[in-house]
Parts: structure tokens; sequence; C-alpha cells
């Protein structure tokens, strides 16, 4: 009788931590598979044209789930800044999504990801010196090897890897090489020309991507004081809504010429999965995910589980377009990872000992 008692009362509990724990998982494999997703469909498709599209998709994903907040009594407080709410999207829907897009355009899949990871530290960072958040010492370490790896993924001069595998997309294989063609960036030219450009533009995606990756640690950081007024959902809903326009005039204004082209490619299946999947799970239902899974596993633990987004993300690169890794990565990215978990770990110990 005694020995029931526990399975009975724990079972509510576990039940939870589990699927919460399953639900970050698929979150961290959703943002891995999006990178070089995007980069299939870009081979195709004018960037912002697609940017524009798969935005759309989200906010329209993101609008649903929170009307089911609303619905069910959840609603922002009547003190909620608009004007913060405003510079948030601005952040994070405008800057961020703009730098992401030229990131994937332009550097590789596993260079995108390994910088991306670094969000985590930059928030810590601007946490530290906007919000006053103590970081123990230990955290300064991790925080300082995270950042040295992150300097060798960015700065590294080693040329985008020699692709000789095919993307196949409709009816028609490409070439899947690392950079597309983006309105407003030279293309690469041919022989060591080639070669040079080709590193150039690497780099310039690497420096967009350290921009993309500021640009959400500094919107994360801003939206701590919001997050008290409004729900994640409702936030990210009314984030996506307030910066949409700004994409679709980007598209139509640099793009225009490649509007035509674009419409018509959108008529392929292959494509068109691309964008519901870069729209509706990477930038919609998974944002929905990742709160459920950060309201019942924790932040620290959705954290080290994020840590994974890279791995699958250089994995699924090295699959559907033959990526391979070199030396700096590896060793930038070890560096990278490593240096994060430091700081989860010491920052969740000193707040154990402060409890």
């Amino acid at each position: 009788m005694n020995a029931r008692v526990p399975s009975q009362s724990s079972s509510p509990i576990v039940r939870p931590l589990w699927l919460a724990d399953l639900t970050l998982l698929l979150v961290a494999i959703i943002w891995g598979v999006n990178i070089p997703v995007m980069k299939v469909a870009l081979h195709r498709i004018d960037a912002y044209a697609f940017n524009a599209i798969r935005l759309v998709v989200s906010s329209a994903v993101l609008m649903f789930f929170a009307r089911r907040e609303f619905l069910n009594g959840i609603r922002p407080a009547s003190t909620l800044s608009k004007r913060n709410v405003f510079i948030y999207a601005a952040i994070v829907s405008m800057a961020y999504q703009l730098l992401f897009l030229l990131a994937i355009s332009n550097a590789t899949s596993a260079d995108v990801a390994l910088i991306m990871a670094t969000v985590p530290m930059w928030t810590a960072i601007g946490a530290r010196f906007f919000l006053k958040e103590f970081l123990p010492l230990m955290a300064w370490m991790g925080l300082i090897l995270a950042f040295s790896g992150t300097m060798i993924v960015t700065l590294h001069k080693a040329p985008p890897p020699t692709i000789d595998s095919k993307v196949a997309i409709g009816d028609e294989a490409i070439a899947a090489s690392p950079e597309v063609n983006v309105p407003g960036i030279p293309a690469a030219g041919t022989g060591v020309k080639r070669q040079e450009s080709d590193a150039s533009r690497r780099l310039l995606g690497n420096l967009f991507a350290l921009s993309a990756a500021l640009a959400w640690a500094g919107g994360t950081v801003f939206s701590r004081p919001l997050l008290g007024r409004i729900s994640p959902i409702q936030l990210s809903a009314c984030s996506a809504t307030l910066g949409l326009p700004f994409h679709i005039i980007i598209a139509l204004v640099i793009g225009w010429d490649s509007v035509p082209a674009s419409a018509a490619a959108m008529k392929d299946v292959s494509l068109v999965s691309c964008t519901l999947y870069s729209g509706i799970l990477s930038t919609g239902l998974a944002l929905a995910m990742w709160s459920y899974g950060v309201k019942h596993a924790g932040a620290a633990q959705a954290a080290m589980i994020q840590n994974l987004t890279p791995i699958v993300a250089m994995a699924a690169a090295w699959v559907w377009l033959g990526e391979t890794i070199n030396s700096a990565q590896a060793l930038g990215g070890g560096m990278i990872i490593g240096g994060l978990f430091i700081m989860h770990r010491s920052r969740r110990a000193g707040s154990s000992r402060n409890a």
C-alpha cells in the first residue's frame, strides 16, 4: 500500500518534465534543420522574397497561438508600454530577421549555427551590464572561452568547402554551394579570384551572423521587463506582426526585379515545403514549444538542450548540402559549446546556493 503512493503522486510531475525535455529537443532539431532548409530554398528564390513569405506564415501561426491565450484569459497588462513593444519588434523582428537572412545567404550552415549558439553568452553580458545580474567567476571564465571560440569561427579565413554534390529541388538539380545570390551583394568570380571572393563573402556572412546573435541577445535582455506584463507568445506575435511590413517593403523595393521569378518558383512543391517548414515550424510553432519547455523544464535545462542546435545544423548541412567541417570550425565550435556549458553550470550552482 505504502509502496504504491510514490508512483501515484510522482507520475503527474514526471510526465510534464519528460514532455518538456522532449519538446525542447524537438525545438533544437527544428531550429538546427531550418538553416540548411533556408539555404536550399535560397538557391531557387530571391532571398528577400523568401524571407517575406516565410514571415507572413510565421506571423499567422503566432497570432493563432496568441489568440488562443487571449481567449483563455491570458491578456497583456494595462501597464504594458506599446512603445517598448515596438522597440522590441524593431530589434528582433526587423533587424534580427534581416541579419539572419543575410548570414544564411553568405556563410556556411556550420558557421551560422555556431555563431548563433553564442546568443546565451551575449545575453549574459547584456544582462550583467544593463540589468545588473550577477555573474560568478566561473561564468566569466566560460564566457571568455566561448567568446574566443566565437572569434575563431567568425574570423577564420578558410574558403568555403568545395562541394561536388547537387541539391534537387523540384525537377532541377543545382550546385549546393554555401553562398546564394542576394540582391545588393556581388556574386563570386572564377578561379583564384572566386576563392578570394568566396572567403570574403563567407567572412561577411559570419559578421552578419554575429550581428544577428547580438540583435537577438539584445532583444532578449530588452524583453525581460516586458515579460512581466505580456506572455512570450503574445509578445512574439505582436513583434512579428509589427515587423512584417518592413520585410514586405524590402522584398518589393530591393528584390522588385525578382518578384515575377519568385512568384513562378513558388509553384514548386519542394520550395513551398521549405517555406512552410521555416514559417510554420521554425519561426512559428517552435516559439510556442520553446515557451512550454522553458516553463516546465526551466531556462537552464532549455539552454543546455539548445546546445544541440549547431550539431543538428551541421549534420543536416552535411547530408543535404555536402558541407564539411574544417579545423577552425571544430576548434571554435568546441570552445563555444564548452564555454556555454561552463557558464550554465556555474550560474545554476550559484542560484542553488542562493536559494
